[in-house]
């Protein structure tokens, strides 16, 4: 907590002396300010958070309806208290305030979306485009009317309609190119484009249609050592059992559709939207392995040569794709003048299909020389890298993995105005279901190598080696590598054959273990109100979320599959409280008390898992739970937000979590027990359980203000700074305390933009924080993502007022994301870089 009061101090010094220039009353010049571009994205997100009830962040589309990154994920890690899990360069799942992206709650328009990423409840943000929003709002701390899933908050994305526009006729355009500096022989491109209306003799009819393009082949370079233990010989007090590198090359394609038709009559509002998003990858990865063990350190412990080893040529083919459809339709009817109903139902599929193809070879090298200096490390044969004829066949893999999630859900919402207490007084009631049924069909037939007649070597099937290039110096010799095509060419008509042998075994259990099906119905109701008193308002209510669960899953015994079954139902009752004071006009305070839900992993709850006989009368079991409790959160919040200028924000706030039944993996033995109506003397189980609990606390601050009050063409400039300072810990029964995993215990970032006549700009910086992982069964096999840091930089300029160029750099300090294991960051096990990338492109708007 050291870095505390002095980040604090720092953030408190800039925003007083920026305050003080704000209160102060700005000559006027015609033209000097004009509230467009990030100004008007800003102000609107002030405004949403300003007259939220709850404790609400925006993120908001500008006048020209672009988000400030066409990454939804990068988007919002903007936001404080946000931070980013990246995926090969791009972001992709979100944790808030130190809780992991899976206890999050995801809707779109209200209605919860579901996930299309196989057994997981995180929803992967970087699958919808951006450009097709208009906004992006996560609530940390929520009313009843919200649905209860989200401890760490729900992110609502809202999308665009005819009726959020100034014009009555919309068309814009977005198209851009770009540049990557480690993978020169493919330019990404992007764009979107957005064409509706308002019409009707009082315009009360509006249609929107939107779609968004992408197409990326891109590479990246990285090192991966795996196991780390412990070596008093060495000087980094460990050594890991490998070093492996790898040659990445993807191509990411998202193809994205949406549409509204709105129509606002005099009492009744109707709408019908739907959204389409896919998003494919075709990964290729090239990857060198050599194990290494034994070794006789030199006096400094940093050098030495390892006598026992083994190198490994892998080769990896996999195609992903991931589609979300969704379609919804509702409105609002005044029934009186005080009394309204929202009404609403949606349909949402989504979909995932993974293929992928592993090809293995390996070979003894000999004596391997390992140099320790650098932190990242080098291994080398001694008698050199081994030929296409030294590495064997060794296994094949060829899975196939389906998911399908189908939703249907329904809600209605019932508000009375109470004006004879506040303004702003109302008591809401409502209720909402969601019906889902989710699908999960894994397969992986593995196949080995034949008899000694039968074996074949790499030689004939190689291609042409690569220089893996980590940046600062560091490259790495990937050889012999394995040609693609020969290799399925060689392949194909061969499987099950003399050379291909199938493991019939390991492919039985790959195709059951991991399916399952299963039925998750959840109804809900609640009651509100919000009792305005002038300076103090209060909102009070309460939710109740009945989930019942319906899961089948499949038990492997003897070479038997036998289906078997779980159900649970069970009632949260989640009161919530937000006492909003407001002083004066520019200032907000809020204290809050909420309780919240984080229903377990799909694949927590499966029942299905494996049987292994491990002698007579034992056995060892390994499955999922469906009798598993949700996660439950109790929730306190305090905020001051001081609204002291136009598009000026400073905010403070404290928060902390109370969280029962966190989940975890835990082993035990059962002496003199039975399983499946059998009697055994031991048997050894592995499964998932509750544990006890778990707290999260934290302070976040953020500041923001457009600097309109400095001469000529100063006046232009603006900051965004925010901090989150978060500390957890989670009581494991066999490990004591530990950290939540995607919990950082430093979020920060900081953005200097700039506005001025037909010049706008940006530079974005964005800290991240190390954060465990997972946690493995003892500190040493923790795994740990280490500090983020990005830097970004945007520049538009407009040519006419209906057309911009733009340029943008993405990740200007070529940092790479990088991990390391049992808390030791000089334990490395992921260095991967990407490389800067850089666009240009340009905007037509009418």
């Amino acid at each position: 907590m050291k870095i505390i009061l002095p980040s604090t101090i720092s953030l408190f010094a800039l925003a007083i002396a920026g305050i003080a220039h704000a209160e102060e009353p700005a000559p006027e010049e015609a033209g000097d300010i004009v509230v467009t571009g990030q100004r008007a994205q800003q102000q609107r997100a002030i405004d949403e958070k300003r007259a939220a009830l709850g404790l609400v962040e925006v993120t908001a589309s500008d006048e020209m309806g672009q988000l400030p990154d066409k990454n939804v994920a990068e988007a919002v890690e903007r936001l404080p208290g946000v931070g980013v899990q990246y995926d090969q360069g791009e972001g992709r799942y979100v944790a808030v305030r130190g809780v992991p992206s899976s206890l999050n709650g995801y809707t779109l328009n209200g209605f919860e979306i579901g996930n299309p990423d196989g057994n997981t409840r995180a929803l992967p943000l970087d699958i919808l485009s951006g450009q097709l929003l208009n906004r992006v709002e996560v609530a940390k701390v929520k009313t009843a009317d919200l649905t209860g899933q989200g401890i760490g908050a729900t992110i609502n994305l809202v999308t665009q309609t005819a009726f959020d526009f100034d014009k009555p006729f919309i068309f814009q355009a977005n198209g851009q190119v770009g540049w990557q500096q480690t993978y020169k022989d493919d330019n990404p491109i992007k764009g979107d484009v957005t064409v509706g209306a308002r019409f009707g003799a009082d315009q009360q009819f509006g249609i929107l249609l939107g779609a968004s393009y992408s197409d990326r082949t891109y590479g990246s370079d990285g090192i991966y050592p795996d196991d780390w233990a412990p070596d008093d010989q060495a000087a980094r007090g460990g050594v890991p059992i490998n070093i492996k590198y790898t040659d990445y090359r993807l191509k990411r394609e998202r193809i994205g559709a949406a549409g509204s038709l709105d129509w606002h009559g005099d009492r009744v509002q109707l709408y019908v939207r739907g959204v389409y998003s896919k998003f494919t990858e075709d990964e290729y990865r090239q990857r060198f392995r050599l194990d290494f063990s034994d070794i006789d350190w030199d006096a400094n412990g940093l050098t030495g040569v390892a006598s026992t080893s083994e190198q490994r040529s892998d080769l990896r083919t996999e195609y992903k794709e991931k589609s979300v459809l969704s379609f919804m339709a509702g409105g609002k009817a005044d029934l009186s003048d005080d009394w309204s109903l929202d009404f609403g139902a949606a349909r949402t599929r989504n979909e995932v299909i993974e293929p992928n193809q592993l090809w293995q070879f390996r070979g003894n090298p000999g004596a391997v020389a390992v140099d320790f200096t650098d932190k990242l490390f080098t291994a080398v044969p001694v008698n050199g890298y081994l030929s296409p004829s030294g590495l064997g066949f060794r296994q094949y893999t060829q899975q196939d993995e389906y998911g399908l999630e189908k939703i249907w859900q329904g809600r209605l919402d019932l508000t009375g105005k109470l004006p004879t207490i506040g303004q702003n007084s109302f008591v809401k009631v409502g209720a909402n279901g969601r019906w889902t049924d989710k699908s999960f069909d894994s397969a992986n037939d593995v196949y080995g190598r034949g008899t000694t007649a039968n074996r074949f070597t790499l030689d004939g099937l190689a291609g042409d080696s690569v220089t893996v290039n980590l940046g600062n110096g560091h490259t790495y010799l990937l050889s012999p590598a394995i040609d693609e095509d020969l290799i399925k060419a060689y392949t194909s008509g061969r499987l099950g054959g003399p050379q291909f042998v199938l493991d019939q075994a390991t492919s039985l259990a790959n195709q059951t273990l991991g399916d399952f099906s299963l039925q998750e119905n959840v109804f809900a109701g609640y009651g509100m109100a919000n009792l305005d008193f002038g300076t103090i308002s209060v909102t009070a209510g309460l939710r109740v979320e009945r989930t019942e669960l319906d899961i089948t899953g499949y038990l492997l015994e003897d070479d038997v599959v036998t289906p078997t079954s779980g159900k649970r139902h069970y009632t949260n009752w989640l009161p919530s409280l937000v006492v909003r004071i407001t002083p004066t006009d520019d200032t907000v305070f809020r204290l809050a008390y909420s309780r919240s839900v984080g229903r377990p992993q799909y694949s927590d709850l499966s029942p299905g898992g494996e049987v292994s006989v491990e002698g007579e009368g034992e056995i060892s079991v390994s499955s999922g739970n469906p009798a598993l409790k949700p996660y439950v959160a109790d929730a306190i919040d305090m905020t001051g937000e001081y609204y002291f200028a136009p598009g000026g924000l400073l905010t403070f706030g404290a928060f902390a979590k109370f969280i029962q039944n966190p989940i975890f993996t835990q082993n035990y033995t059962v002496l003199n027990g039975s399983f499946g109506g059998q009697s055994y003397d031991r048997i050894d189980y592995s499964q998932t359980l509750n544990a006890d609990r778990g707290d999260i606390i934290g302070v976040e601050a953020a500041y923001q203000q457009q600097f309109s009050f400095l001469p000529g063409l100063l006046s232009g400039f603006g900051v965004n700074l925010n901090i989150a300072l978060i500390q957890s810990s989670l009581r494991m029964p066999d490990r004591g305390t530990i950290r939540f995993p995607e919990q950082s215990n430093l979020l920060w970032g900081a953005q200097l933009f700039y506005q001025k006549g037909i010049v706008e700009g940006s530079i974005a910086y964005h800290h991240t924080g190390r954060a465990l992982i997972a946690a493995g069964d003892e500190a040493l096999t923790d795994n740990y993502n280490d500090d983020l840091r990005r830097l970004d930089a945007k520049i538009s300029v407009d040519i006419t007022k209906n057309v911009r160029v733009f340029a943008e750099a993405q990740n200007l300090t070529d940092e790479p994301t990088r991990q390391y294991q049992a808390g030791n960051r000089d334990w490395v096990t992921q260095n991967e870089r990407y490389g800067r990338t850089f666009f240009v492109g340009g905007s037509l708007k009418w």
